[in-house]
């Protein structure tokens, strides 16, 4: 009963706290909006990564990307990017295939010029010599988008925390491999 109080009292919070936000403006389900616009932009993505883990240096990154204007929640100015991401790393004995959403709110600073910040989750299979996991992340990232046209380019710093595997290394137990990575982007807004 004494757990039962603390959750009440906090789910009632939540909701009318949700309740003003949503009265302030914001819209769920925005896809759902006859006004909604996807925006969608193509990116191809490279950089460098540095992971935490045994002797992986900093190496190149690459992948894909595919932005959209967020379907699900829309803030009354400015904007949520959700960014889809497939980025690849292999280095020194260690592969990471990593599968991401990170929106990302942005600010528009000058034309055609905004900055973004936002968390993200990761899907991630990491191979390490004959071991192979898969695990999960969480991350933060800020970024520069540039949009002139079809024209799109922009920059972005992730740090990126993961979940625990078991890599065949009994003296450390099992390790994981947060990250941190800077990403240069180039594509196309459709």
């Amino acid at each position: 009963m004494r757990r039962a109080i603390p959750t009440t009292v906090l789910s009632l919070t939540l909701a009318a706290a949700s309740g003003a936000t949503w009265a302030q403006g914001w819209k769920p389900l925005a896809g759902a909006d006859p006004d909604y616009r996807s925006e969608p932009t193509v990116a191809l993505v490279g950089g460098t990564q540095d992971p935490d883990f045994r002797d992986a240096d900093s190496d190149g990154i690459y992948g894909i990307e595919l932005s959209f204007n967020c379907p699900l929640l829309q803030p009354p100015t400015h904007r949520i990017r959700q960014q889809l991401s497939l980025t690849e790393y292999d280095e020194d004995g260690l592969e990471l295939t990593s599968l991401e959403l990170n929106p990302h709110y942005v600010v528009p600073v000058a034309q055609g010029l905004e900055i973004g910040f936002g968390p993200g989750l990761a899907l991630i299979d990491a191979e390490a010599g004959r071991d192979d996991e898969t695990l999960w992340g969480l991350q933060a990232g800020a970024s520069l988008h540039y949009r002139v046209g079809e024209l799109f380019a922009g920059a972005e710093y992730r740090y990126q925390i993961t979940s625990e595997g078991d890599f065949g290394n009994a003296r450390r137990g099992d390790e994981d491999v947060d990250n941190s990575r800077f990403l240069l982007k180039l594509g196309i807004n459709m």
